[in-house]
């Protein structure tokens, strides 16, 4: 028999393996290389200086921290995965003293007097942003825009800021990416990061491949991040009750990044697999209602630091079944975590299974009309039509053309406001009194002349451009989903291609030519218009086919008046741009209008 000193005796486990603190550190730099390299490409060298800047400040700071406790220098490689992720979550003009006040907050004040490598209470880099986003909350939410050739050398000095999705909506995305538009465009666009937002946040092509390597190199659990993203799915069903906005959500901001890169750190992340899961369930959750119900767009870096604080209880209290344990009557332990952790996951996976058919918004194509303000209309599960509108309102008195966009939802017959959601109001304040048309009736809104809510914001503007928009969707209802039947008109108006009913409104397509002598130019121009018999008034005007030169007509001055009323209106009346010749086509379309009402007496008259 051998000796015993031949043996080497050490606590359990007694697993053979390689792997080291700098060899870790290493693969998490590898796969942090595809975010650098896009962040670099969208938004210029100057956020790869910042990403140097904070690494360098990480390093400084923990080699400085060794010399003054008399230490020895620390060469694992973890000061500089600190700084690489701490600097990819800086905004891509940051001034430079921002990665190096956070690179020193994350090493000295959260990882060292804590006592190092390992024995840090929370994420460092987490923390870090944390505390920026407190302490310097205008430079933390200063984005700008991708641009491979724009950014290359841009400054902070030439900073133009730009909204992320999670802060402006659709509105911060193109309306097309790579000749793809609308929610296929806008998934593009998210998904290869060619948007606002963080330095190595937003390209969710470059997070995913980083994280692959890292789980097939074993460096991650993947369970950490696949779970996290499980669950933010289904909060985000939950509490937007739209199908169509996880993936908006999963894409934006740093939920990807901070659920590979952040939250899947050895010392803040619970020891036991299955505390791993309800770990990640932690973060789904308070991610999404942060995002939802808070004050900041953004929750993944607070809900790593609330969920890093919670680790050690969770280490403690919920513990693994060890091999061979009994009950004190002597029956095997119930592996209630484990049951419990695979029951949640499997709960939350079949409810987004059932959940997202059951609010899947589905596309409605208005193939007919031409609109102004309108970007894209959906469906959503209760049947109600949502329309994404996008204008503007010029303040004279102050110079200023104040962008807006809106998501106003119509009931499903067409008929009431349901709800209006603001996207993108003005920075000034000037922003539209929703309760003036929410509830209401699209005759309610066409009778609204008293739209002065604040005299001294110039409310008055936006209530009116919102009002405008309103009524077109309205309109684009009635001419392309409203439910028409097709109606004689034997009368001996040859302009008059088409009359059809609906209950008491009267819709005549109408043909017609605004004669613009001046630019020697016959316009070409083709109406659709509602008429209401009940009332004797103009429903609806949708346009069918109008000039390409500009001279469009103005719709407001006509919707809600009656045959009188138009026949009385002069060219003053209804001159509204000099400049573009509009005054020519707002009185060939009245005289369209007239037309129509002269049509409606003889189809309802029989």
């Amino acid at each position: 028999m051998a000796e015993i000193s031949n043996y080497k005796v050490a606590a359990s486990p007694h697993e053979l393996d390689n792997s080291n603190t700098r060899r870790i550190m290493l693969d998490v730099l590898i796969a942090l290389l595809p975010c650098v390299v896009c962040g670099t490409l969208f938004y210029g060298l100057y956020s790869l200086l910042l990403v140097v800047i904070c690494t360098a400040t990480c390093f400084l700071s923990e080699q400085i921290f060794n010399l003054a406790r008399r230490k020895p220098f620390t060469l694992d490689l973890s000061a500089l995965v600190t700084g690489v992720i701490l600097g990819l979550n800086l905004p891509p003009r940051a001034p430079w003293y921002i990665p190096v006040i956070g690179g020193v907050f994350a090493i000295v004040i959260v990882k060292m007097l804590f006592g190092g490598i390992g024995k840090n209470f929370a994420n460092p880099a987490a923390t870090a942003r944390v505390f920026l986003l407190l302490a310097y909350s205008s430079v933390m939410a200063q984005y700008i825009g991708a641009d491979i050739s724009g950014n290359l050398l841009g400054l902070p000095t030439d900073i133009v800021t730009a909204p992320t999705y999670l802060s402006g909506g659709t509105a911060a995305l193109a309306d097309s990416f790579w000749g793809v538009s609308g929610y296929a465009g806008y998934i593009l666009q998210l998904l290869f990061g060619y948007t606002g937002g963080s330095i190595g946040e937003t390209c969710a092509v470059a997070i995913l491949a980083g994280g692959a390597y890292l789980t097939v190199r074993r460096v991650i659990d993947w369970r950490i991040p696949a779970v996290y993203i499980l669950t933010a799915a289904v909060m985000v069903l939950a509490c937007y009750q739209s199908a169509a906005e996880i993936p908006l959500q999963l894409l934006s901001g740093g939920l990807l990044f901070g659920a590979v890169f952040m939250a899947t750190d050895y010392a803040t992340s619970p020891k036991w697999r299955y505390n791993r899961i309800f770990y990640a369930i932690g973060l789904g959750v308070i991610t999404v209602i942060i995002r939802r119900f808070g004050a900041y767009p953004e929750g993944t870096s607070l809900a790593i630091l609330i969920m890093n604080l919670l680790v050690p209880v969770m280490d403690r209290m919920i513990l693994p079944v060890r091999f061979g344990q009994r009950t004190k009557s002597g029956k095997p332990m119930p592996r209630i975590a484990q049951w419990t952790a695979l029951g949640l996951c499997g709960a939350m996976a079949l409810a987004l299974l059932a959940g997202v058919p059951a609010v899947a918004y589905t596309e409605v194509s208005l193939t007919g009309g031409t609109y102004s303000s309108i970007r894209d209309v959906s469906r959503n599960f209760r049947g109600e039509y949502v329309f994404t509108v996008r204008g503007s309102a010029y303040l004279a008195d102050y110079d200023y053309t104040q962008p807006l966009e809106y998501v106003v939802t119509l009931d499903g017959a067409g008929e009431r406001v349901t709800d209006i959601e603001p996207v993108e109001q003005s920075t000034m304040g000037y922003t539209a009194e929703l309760s003036l048309f929410e509830g209401k009736t699209y005759r309610d809104i066409l009778a609204l002349t008293e739209l002065g809510t604040d005299a001294e914001l110039s409310a008055t503007h936006t209530n009116e451009s919102l009002r405008v928009m309103i009524l077109e969707c309205f309109a684009a209802y009635d001419y392309n989903l409203a439910d028409y039947e097709a109606v004689a008109y034997t009368g001996g108006n040859a302009n008059i291609v088409r009359a059809e009913r609906r209950g008491d409104l009267y819709r005549f397509t109408i043909d017609g030519v605004a004669d613009l002598v001046e630019y020697n130019y016959r316009q070409p121009l083709c109406y659709a218009v509602t008429l209401d018999a009940s009332s004797g008034t103009v429903y609806a005007i949708t346009t069918v086919t109008e000039s390409t030169m500009g001279y469009t007509l103005d719709k407001p001055l006509f919707l809600g008046k009656t045959e009188a009323e138009l026949s009385a209106m002069t060219e003053e009346d209804i001159q509204t741009d000099i400049t573009t010749g509009a005054t020519v086509t707002n009185v060939a379309a009245r005289d369209l209008l007239v037309q129509c009402f002269a049509a409606l007496e003889e189809v309802s008259n029989g």
